[in-house]
């Protein structure tokens, strides 16, 4: 039946609206206070909310309205009553997966098609889109990496390329790190050779399979390197799983259910093993199906079977942990290598290389520190125990900063087809159970690593090389769970781990991805800055190893009864059309998800909705100057858009004393990240008195005020003339035990027509009566002065006390010739020095902004590595700087 006009223009109404809350800022204005709202009145908004609109116009001449109830959601939190927290999660990010979900069920029903790549093979179409996606991952992370062990891997690149060895005290030494990272790199390493040098701790192959690329456009070259290896396995991911199902859509599934996983998003460019790891056992896998294919076609051929004995031999030298895996691969592939035709002559053709490879990766250890065992390079270090493994498994699978399945939901689908695969025809059931040979074993020894979540890196990494094979039995899930219920999931999955993957790459140029053990997950507390989704989703770090499993099954629970219940509907007449039943399936899972934040949030007495992040969102939009509508929701009224900062209290409360821990407790008393330019006053709630407050913007040991606390305590001001990177607030022994409570109110915002300088502050230095913002890592504060990096541009802000201050500085350059340019506006001047020469001079600077923005230009500079043989000092410097 032809959906009225009425009911079109009513749907198109509700989505402009939505549309219109969606872009808008909720916060509530401090913990016992209302919750207040910014909705911005710009055209940009308009034509949105109307592009909304009409998108749903055209959509409807072909599909249901129904899925338009979903925007529903997005109104929750805008009810002018008291509503439980939960309904606060649907605003600010998150809604856009609402929006995702009701075009998708109604674009699904509309006549469209995308041609792109049709004429295309399908394994090129899928080598093709894995390259354009990895691509822009790449490009988007680009700021933050390299980091973790990737540097380290680098090193030893070097290390090869220039000096033909794995010694790496000198690459340290001489500082070749610096071409691609940025600070003082220290080689990785627990113990020396036997001939007293430094080897990293880090097996060498990644390193010598990219040293053709380093050598030819250095760290970018590698990157350009792993994307193109990374999406010639993709191509090739597909023609395996499509071996194993005989599907084309099971196969696209099963590619799609891995390759849209941030874990194979993020390893595809990152240089680290995993990667690279994954695409030899993807070719380990293939050498299984390999032989069915054989036995059909009588194929007596025996080089490709020397190929893929020399890509499993690979595996130990990327990581001793793959041995594992090139053996388990190795002696199943020999098992069904003996009812292939030629069997005896593939086999030998198979095992040449690796026989060779492992004397010499034994010979590897013995050569260097004089044992064949490959965990001789973490010498005394105790690096596992079995003890670890049922809480590293969970850690792995489900925590919310690394755990696999939380960042790819889709991949559960992987492990109930390796269950439905065991139930099934035994060609399908015995490649199950080969999986599981595989996989289990593997995880059971990365697990049983301390670490499990393998430090600086993107989630899961140490579940990379399993996920070819989750791919196939994502794929048996498709072909085996044919059920309505479960297909709707399933697909559903997909869109969330792609979602997921875009909001870990996007935003924040990838820092999302890489999280701390110490807090929640960055891209949930991005997701929704009202309500804390990290404070209800599964935390290993959280609570005993009971607690994290209760929480891990009270989410299973909850997504279990989202599926029975969709069954349920499934199994009559009820919503019999397609966008019905869809819509139903993510109201359920919505509903769901409610419920089970809900119940973790009880379990723990957290209130669910949180004021920070979102008080920080609303100074953010106030200090970009747009034009925004200010409203107090509870009760409902208009405010002047002034107001709203006075409003606002910002609270923290700082850990307790012997809470869950080991050793000496020194993280900060209050963290807030992102502070835009203005006055704040800091307010400490002590019950006592004695010991040091410390305020900077930066985990270091500067700060911009020490206090001692008073009592009764004394508010602290705070002035920032540019946006800094964090609020920090740090306290001796003594102020850890008597501050209960700190506040932050804010007093004044720099708007943004006054701002000095577009960018942020990493760190800040107090120098006498100056305080010194650092906009970049090129800098390098020390107690008495920084030192400015040699042959690069870095930029600062000085903040004297009194606005009528002079800034004066002293120069002292590096012991090399130098030129040296600086400027502040329209100032500018140019110094030549000699070795070691110093200068004084007095900055010209608008007294009427409060400080000044110094830009530094240095053309050389030298390591005092170098220079003074007891010095372990490998920084590149280039004129020292004090403010006198």
């Amino acid at each position: 039946m032809r959906t009225s006009r009425f009911a079109v223009a009513a749907a198109a109404l509700a989505a402009a609206l939505s549309a219109w809350l969606s872009q808008s800022t909720i916060a509530v204005a401090a913990p016992d206070g209302p919750r207040i709202a910014l909705l911005p009145i710009s055209a940009f908004t308009v034509l949105l909310a109307a592009s909304a609109g009409a998108i749903v116009v055209l959509l409807s001449r072909a599909a249901p309205l129904t899925p338009v109830w979903l925007l529903g959601l997005t109104v929750l939190p805008w009810l002018p009553v008291d509503v439980p927290a939960p309904w606060l999660i649907w605003s600010g990010p998150l809604t856009l997966i609402v929006w995702l979900a009701v075009f998708w069920i109604m674009a699904r029903r509309a006549p469209l098609r995308i041609t792109i790549l049709f004429a295309a093979s399908a394994p090129l179409r899928a080598g093709l889109l894995a390259l354009l996606l990895f691509s822009v991952a790449a490009w988007r992370a680009a700021p933050a990496v390299p980091g973790g062990d990737e540097p380290h891997y680098l090193v030893i690149t070097q290390s090869l390329l220039y000096d033909g060895d794995l010694r790496i005290e000198n690459n340290h030494r001489r500082g070749d790190y610096q071409a691609y990272f940025a600070g003082q790199l220290r080689p990785d390493y627990l113990r020396r050779g036997r001939d007293g040098e430094i080897y990293s701790i880090h097996a060498p192959g990644v390193s010598a399979l990219v040293l053709p690329a380093f050598a030819l456009g250095g760290y970018r070259g590698v990157v350009v390197f792993l994307l193109l290896v990374a999406a010639a396995a993709s191509a090739l991911l597909w023609h395996v799983v499509w071996l194993a199902a005989r599907s084309r859509p099971a196969a696209w599934f099963g590619w799609a259910a891995v390759t849209l996983s941030a874990t194979t998003v993020f390893h595809s460019f990152t240089v680290y093993p995993d990667g690279l790891g994954g695409v030899l056992v993807l070719t380990g896998i293939w050498a299984l199906l390999r032989t069915e294919e054989e036995r059909v076609t009588v194929s007596t051929s025996v080089w490709p079977w020397g190929l893929h004995g020399a890509a499993l031999a690979l595996l130990p030298w990327l990581h001793s942990r793959f041995a594992l895996l090139a053996g388990s691969l190795g002696a199943l592939v020999l098992l069904r290598l003996g009812r292939a035709p030629n069997p005896a002559a593939k086999a030998a053709a198979f095992l040449v290389v690796p026989a060779i490879s492992a004397l010499g990766w034994v010979g590897y250890f013995v050569a260097i520190y004089g044992s064949p065992d490959p965990s001789a390079p973490y010498g005394a270090a105790r690096m596992g125990s079995l003890a670890s493994i049922p809480g590293g498994l969970g850690g792995l699978l489900f925590d919310q900063r690394f755990g696999l399945l939380a960042n790819a939901p889709v991949l559960l689908f992987g492990i109930a087809g390796l269950i439905a695969m065991l139930r099934r025809a035994s060609g399908m059931r015995r490649l199950a159970i080969e999986l599981l040979f595989v996989i289990v074993p593997y995880l059971l020894t990365v697990t049983n690593f301390t670490m499990w979540w393998g430090g600086w890196s993107a989630p899961a990494r140490f579940a990379a090389p399993i996920l070819p094979a989750l791919a196939v039995s994502s794929a048996g899930a498709w072909l085996v769970l044919r059920d309505r219920a479960t297909r709707t999931l399933a697909i559903g999955a997909l869109g969330l781990t792609a979602f997921i993957t875009v909001v870990l790459v996007v935003p924040e140029h990838g820092r999302l991805a890489f999280n701390t053990r110490l807090a929640p997950a960055l891209w949930l507390d991005w997701l929704s800055p009202l309500a804390s989704l990290a404070q209800g989703a599964p935390d290993w770090f959280r609570g005993s190893r009971h607690d994290y499993v209760t929480d891990v099954a009270i989410w299973g629970a909850f997504m279990a009864a989202a599926w029975l219940g969709l069954r349920w509907l499934a199994a009559g007449p009820r919503l019999g059309n397609p966008a019905s039943f869809a819509t139903a399936a993510v109201a359920a899972c919505a509903l769901c998800a409610m419920l089970a934040l809900a119940t973790v949030w009880a379990r723990y007495g957290a209130a669910g909705a949180v004021s920070t992040a979102a008080q920080m969102s609303c100074l953010r939009v106030l200090a970009a100057d747009g034009e925004v509508i200010a409203l107090r929701l509870t009760p409902p009224g208009v405010l002047d858009r002034a107001q709203v900062p006075s409003m606002m209290r910002i609270t923290g409360t700082p850990r307790a004393v012997g809470e869950r821990g080991a050793g000496r407790d020194d993280r900060p008393l209050l963290v807030i990240p992102a502070m835009p330019a203005g006055r704040y006053r800091i307010r400490p709630r002590a019950r006592g008195e004695g010991g040091w407050l410390m305020i900077g913007i930066a985990q270091d040991q500067f700060s911009v005020r020490t206090e001692r606390i008073a009592s009764p305590p004394e508010p602290i001001i705070v002035d920032f003339p540019v946006d800094v990177r964090a609020l920090i607030v740090r306290g001796d022994e003594r102020a850890r035990q008597v501050v209960r409570r700190i506040d932050v109110e804010p007093l004044s915002l720099v708007a943004a027509n006054r701002r000095l300088t577009p960018g942020f502050a990493r760190r800040a230095a107090r120098y006498g009566a100056h305080t010194v913002f650092f906009l970049d890592d090129d800098s390098y504060p020390e107690p008495e002065a920084f030192w400015v990096g040699g042959s690069r541009d870095s930029s600062i802000v000085v903040q004297p006390d009194s606005p009528d201050g002079a800034i004066d500085l002293f120069l002292r350059n590096a012991p090399v010739t130098n030129r040296i340019v600086i400027e502040s506006g329209p100032w500018r001047e140019q110094l030549d020095l000699a070795p070691g020469e110093t200068r004084r001079m007095s900055i010209r600077w608008d007294r009427t902004r409060g400080a000044a923005p110094l830009r530094f230009e240095v053309e050389a500079g030298f390591r005092p590595s170098e220079v003074e043989p007891d010095s372990a000092d490998e920084r590149y410097l280039g004129v020292w700087v004090q403010i006198r």
